[in-house]
């Protein structure tokens, strides 16, 4: 049997066990990524630290959308673009716009036209690949995923640990295989996704944050031109009641009412306008001549149109110049405003539109809007306020949002109100929806007579998004059933493959109704066929789990039995009042999920033969994705393979150059070391001669040999060069620190002694409470302190600086460490109590002339007196809290 002592020590080490991972999780930090085509910020939210935007390397608070992957390199935001003119096959940009694209898409036939990369159809997804090299294709998914991981790393240096927890922005017009794409990326990137969230809610999310609001809804619409497309989002704030158990508060309460989108509407439409002026203006100059031939020449056009499109967003005109663009011909060119909004007019005749669709849908008018909220860098372009201007007026137009970053910020708010670790003082209720409407069609089960497919409105158009709804299906065996959107995704309503979204199969239905036929039969009313379809506050739809029901007449505990492996969710369900042939369509979305865990008496256990129960069964649910279907397991696997070696080769790569960096700034370092005047006293000539040599000789290797070694050369070289340098630093600084010690040792004896002289001098030996070997003791350790000092002292004068010293600081530390702890021992020691007798009442005794014969005068009598002996004491008293003191 353990001893008491080891198992205290066992629980005190569980214990701090316990304490050290609860401290990690207090300390859990949570970011958000508002992922656009044309950049990406990263919001961070941490205890101690506020909500805030994370710094990538470059100090910016927004990073490009680009990767380039050269050499088994990957490059990311600026040092990407940078590479993006001279590999521009290698380099990724504007991924957001075909991710879960089918291959002959139209936004993936306009990147083929507008970008160099090798672009493949995928053989088993109906999405596309990028060949990158002969034994390599990339998924859009995965080089989404190394930017991911980039933003990752940015959260991981602000916030001081790894981050994992993570809200993502998607716009509200995402498709079912958008989300689910995002959502492997940020897999792929080992993230958690706590939500999605859409970009304007996110921005509206983040307005909230600092507003205080009434029960009177008040009306915005959020304008957000990014450089991929444009939403209108309507959004109102008011203060609603919610109920928490039997109380009820007042909280803030966001709910988006309709979205207007255009899907291609974007700052890249003017970027590209504008560089193909910029290919007519260079071929006009150079007739013999064709830029377009050349991948490299339209980068850079398209990256320079981008500068000129900011420039003329504050000027009206500028000058568009690239030296050496094509052919080695340099390029030089004017380009105004005006030429701009020229080029553009059929986009700003666009502007208005998803306003307008969103005030349609929602059946308000502009009068009915208390202000237009401009988000997104495209807002920026004075055409696009003019026109927007021109719709609600100039002075509904608030700029009173960071336009760049209130999304990423309100993701992170949201990602802090959903993560365990934090304890929001301000709660903000948020309703958001599905701009498309979701239905679902299936046949009839007596199909042979002629019916036609049933279509069935599930979700609405801008209907609530995070709820839950009911199939009731009748049914003799097992069937499918599609889901799809209700009208075309396709911003030209075309239908496209992008409409559908799953094909749900449920099988065990056929197998059950065998299996318990009797007790079917035995119903009062026909059984049915339950199916849940989840529409997540991420905007995914899901079938989570269907059922078998039906009203049977329990007989005992055989029928328990026979069901009791079907068993699943005990969840009821609110019955149709309806009853009919057909299958019916419900929503219960007031369904609880939550069970009572109180345990039954035997009574209430004990069956009720003649009472109908509502039996269960569970029915198997196949969710078959349509359409762009997600990343396998197999595929998912073989990018993180991929994704792993690419991680050690960046990791062996950062080593390599912080082991060179170190060489190399050792080698400036000491290089100036040498010229100190203090080095010339602890060295020879010949000892700074020869390290000046391995100096230099190492610096010309850093820029020869040197520039293709690897990390173990790197650090050879340090370690050697260091084992020169360190003697003579060492020597130096013992040099400097020499005095200082000398004092430190001086300081230490003379307070030991004063102490001890002190207590000698000032206190009768009767009333002292240190003992006399313990005061001889603390001296004579004093004085061989003393002693040792004058020792080494008179030693290191007698001995060349050049040489090792003798009297050191690790010595010193050491002897006036053991010396003031012993001192502190001594004057910590408290003085012993001393207890005090009171005399009887009407006595007089020599006992009693020792204390104080009252402690305060009684009417009639005289002052207390003390005896000689009793002062005697209160001035030894007095003498010891002195020395206390000292």
């Amino acid at each position: 049997m353990a001893s008491p002592q080891r198992i205290v020590a066992i629980l005190c080490f569980v214990l701090a066990i316990v304490l050290s991972l609860l401290s990690d999780q207090a300390q859990a930090a949570v970011m958000s990524i508002d992922y656009g085509a044309e950049w990406f910020k990263v919001g961070l939210i941490k205890p101690g630290i506020p909500l805030d935007v994370a710094l990538n390397k470059d100090s910016k608070r927004k990073t490009q959308a680009v990767v380039t992957i050269r050499d088994e390199q990957r490059l990311y935001g600026s040092d990407a673009v940078a590479l993006s003119g001279r590999f521009p096959h290698l380099t990724y940009s504007n991924l957001k716009s075909i991710i879960a694209k089918p291959f002959d898409d139209r936004h993936c036939v306009e990147y083929r036209h507008r970008f160099s990369n090798n672009m493949s159809p995928h053989p088993d997804r109906n999405s596309v690949l990028f060949k990158h090299n002969e034994e390599t294709e990339l998924s859009v998914e995965e080089l989404i995923a190394y930017q991911f991981q980039n933003a990752r790393d940015q959260a991981k240096a602000t916030a001081g640990e790894d981050v994992k927890d993570v809200v993502i922005t998607v716009t509200p017009f995402a498709t079912q295989y958008e989300r689910q794409a995002i959502l492997d990326a940020a897999e792929l990137a080992g993230l958690n996704v706590l939500s999605l969230i859409h970009d304007e809610t996110a921005v509206a999310l983040n307005y909230a944050i600092s507003r205080e609001f009434t029960t009177t809804p008040e009306y915005h619409i959020f304008y957000d031109m990014g450089a991929g497309s444009t939403v209108a989002s309507l959004v109102s704030f008011s203060i609603v009641e919610q109920k928490e158990g039997k109380k009820t508060r007042k909280v803030p309460q966001l709910e988006v009412k309709a979205v207007g989108f255009d899907r291609t509407l974007g700052g890249h439409e003017f970027d590209v306008r504008l560089q193909n002026l910029l290919v007519d203006k260079f071929n006009e100059k150079n007739p013999t001549l064709d830029v377009r031939q050349s991948g490299n020449a339209m980068t850079r056009l398209l990256k320079e149109a981008n500068r000129v499109k900011q420039i003329l967003s504050a000027n009206t005109e500028t000058t568009a110049s690239l030296e050496s663009l094509y052919q080695d011909v340099d390029f030089k060119t004017k380009v105004t405003r005006a030429e701009l909004e020229h080029l553009c007019a059929d986009l700003l005749e666009r502007v208005p539109n998803p306003i307008a669709a969103a005030l349609k849908a929602s059946d308000m008018k502009v009068e009915d809007i208390k202000s237009l909220v401009l988000v997104g860098g495209s807002v920026r372009i004075p055409a696009v306020q003019k026109g927007l201007g021109a719709v609600v007026g100039t002075q509904k137009i608030a700029k009173n949002v960071n336009g760049d970053e209130a999304a990423v910020l309100g993701a992170a708010f949201r990602g802090a109100s959903l993560s365990k670790q934090f304890r929001l003082t301000k709660q903000i209720v948020i309703k958001d929806i599905t701009v498309f409407p979701i239905e679902v069609i299936y046949h009839p089960e007596d199909e042979h007579l002629g019916r036609q497919p049933i279509h069935t409105t599930l979700f609405n158009e801008f209907g609530s998004i995070g709820t839950r709804k009911i199939m009731t299906f009748k049914r003799q065996s097992d069937f499918e059933f599609d889901v799809k959107y209700g009208k075309p995704v396709d911003e030209q309503d075309v239908e496209t493959d992008l409409d559908q979204i799953a094909k749900v199969r449920i099988t065990g239905l056929t197998e059950a109704m065998e299996k318990y036929k009797e007790d079917i039969q035995s119903a009062e009313q026909p059984p049915k066929v339950r199916v849940s379809i989840e529409l997540s506050n991420s905007g995914l739809l899901s079938v989570p789990e269907a059922s078998l029901s039906f009203q049977a007449k329990d007989s005992g505990s055989s029928f328990s039995d026979k069901v009791k492996s079907f068993f699943g969710s005990k969840e009821e369900e609110t019955q149709s009042e309806e009853e009919t042939a057909k299958e019916t369509v419900q929503a219960d979305q007031n369904q609880t999920e939550s069970e009572k865990g109180e345990k039954k008496t035997e009574e209430e256990e004990k069956p009720k033969p003649k009472e109908p129960t509502l039996k269960k069964i569970p029915l198997n649910v196949e969710f078959i994705g349509a359409g762009p279907v997600a990343m396998s397991n197999e595929e998912k696997l073989i990018a993180r393979q991929r994704i792993q070696a690419l991680d050690t080769l960046d990791e062996k790569r950062r080593l390599r150059e912080e082991s060179r960096n170190n060489l190399e700034s050792f080698v400036y370092r000491i290089q100036d070391f040498l010229y100190d005047d203090t080095v010339g006293i602890v060295s020879t000539e010949e000892q700074q001669e020869h390290l000046r040599e391995q100096l230099s000789e190492t610096s010309d290797w850093l820029y020869d040999d040197g520039e293709t070694a690897d990390t173990k050369e790197y650090i050879d070289r340090l370690r050697k060069l260091q084992s020169l340098e360190r003697p003579i630093t060492f020597r130096r600084q013992e040099y400097l620190q020499r005095g200082d010690n000398i004092k430190r040792v001086d300081s230490s004896v003379q307070l030991a002694r004063v102490f001890v002289e002190n207590i000698l001098t000032n206190t009768p030996e009767e009333e002292r409470y240190h003992t006399k070997e313990e005061l001889e003791t603390v001296l004579n350790h004093a004085n061989k302190v003393d002693a040792w000092k004058v020792e080494k002292v008179s030693a290191q004068e007698k001995r060349d600086h050049h040489l090792d010293p003798i009297f050191t600081t690790v010595d010193v530390n050491k002897q006036c460490r053991e010396l003031d702890e012993a001192l502190m021992k001594l004057m910590k020691k408290k003085k012993p109590k001393v207890t005090k007798k009171q005399a009887p009442k009407n006595e007089t005794t020599e006992e009693q002339e020792e204390v104080v014969v009252d402690n305060g005068k009684k009417e009639g009598e005289d002052e207390p007196v003390k005896s000689d002996q009793g002062q005697q004491q209160e001035s030894s008293e007095e003498e010891h809290r002195k020395h206390d003191e000292l």
